[in-house]
């Protein structure tokens, strides 16, 4: 990448080329990562259905309430286990696929192990971050629903339209708080700060250049959606043929396994180079941080991060 700031579409391509400049380990962290969350959601959801009974088209809930509700409680912690080890997977790719691009953007080509030394006194701090960011969106939301219900009850059929602008109201704040919170994890993990000071130094970069890094961002989002649909429809339509002529649910939850592997090799590391290339150029537009990057060198058997560092 040129040091200096970068444009949409540099950006972008930026993203798509970490990928060929470093396929083994890129494209190698994510198959690994993909795996074992696909493995363990497939797993899961066929964990789930087996305890209702539901992994037969032919087949239904017992009718027996003791048992229709030790299988509901099975399904749940069939689902929100998987869940919270695949959101825990998900975060490791992310902080693995920012030290990559961290580096990259000097012109260092990383290994797994070596983007993990970089990695691992951090990683604690990501998720601490990340929980605090979901918990943070939960919390207003439910504030939210709290104050429609309390409206509708003082109010009855005229809170309609107040409990609407406020719930677009509320929906707008969170897309404002993502945009300004969006490059927390990268300032996290490349300058070593802590989920305060990262989720701070990501509302400083943001300042004034909102609305390019929402569009960014959203172009990301459409370039992840299209390479996962592109992947999931073709599977989805196998798993629909197969099915029909069988009542077995099997193929439709292994169809959807499949998919979230092989979605995730490309989607994982696109969407987290995305976010640190952004994170680098916010800096260096900010901070002149291309001039500093220069200035600071690289040494080749160093800390590859350590430049940023210096050059605040």
């Amino acid at each position: 990448m040129p040091l200096r700031p970068l444009g949409v579409g540099e950006l972008l391509d930026g993203a798509l080329g970490l990928i060929r400049s470093n396929p083994r380990t890129v494209l190698g962290l994510a198959a690994v990562i993909s795996s074992v969350s696909a493995l363990i959601q497939t797993v899961g959801a066929w964990v789930g259905l087996s305890a209702l009974g539901l992994t037969s088209l032919e087949l239904s809930a017992t009718g027996d309430l003791e048992a229709d509700l030790t299988g509901a409680l099975t399904t749940t912690l069939a689902q929100l286990v998987p869940a919270l080890i695949a959101g825990f997977l998900t975060v490791l790719a992310s902080g693995l696929f920012i030290v990559l691009v961290g580096a990259a953007v000097l012109g260092r080509r990383l290994d797994g192990s070596q983007a993990w030394v970089q990695l691992r006194p951090r990683l604690a701090g990501l998720l601490a971050l990340t929980l605090l960011l979901f918990v943070g969106a939960v919390v207003v939301g439910l504030l939210l629903v709290g104050v429609v219900v309390a409206l509708v009850a003082l109010l009855g059929g005229w809170a309609a339209l107040p409990g609407v602008l406020l719930a677009l109201g509320g929906a707008v704040a969170l897309v404002y708080l993502y945009v300004r919170l969006a490059v927390a994890s990268p300032a996290l993990v490349i300058e070593g700060l802590g989920p305060i000071p990262a989720l701070a130094r990501s509302w400083q970069l943001v300042r004034g250049a909102w609305w390019r890094v929402a569009g960014i961002l959203l172009l990301s989002a459409i370039i992840t959606n299209l390479l996962a649909t592109v992947v999931s429809v073709p599977i989805s339509f196998v798993a629909t043929v197969v099915t029909g002529f069988s009542a077995s649910l099997l193929p439709t939850i292994l169809a959807a396994g499949l998919a979230t592997l092989i979605s995730g090799i490309v989607t994982l590391p696109f969407s987290a180079a995305v976010t640190g290339l952004l994170y680098t150029d916010l800096r260096m537009r900010r901070e002149a941080l291309d001039i500093a990057l220069v200035a600071a060198g690289v040494d080749p058997l160093g800390d590859p991060l350590a430049p940023y560092r210096r050059g605040r």
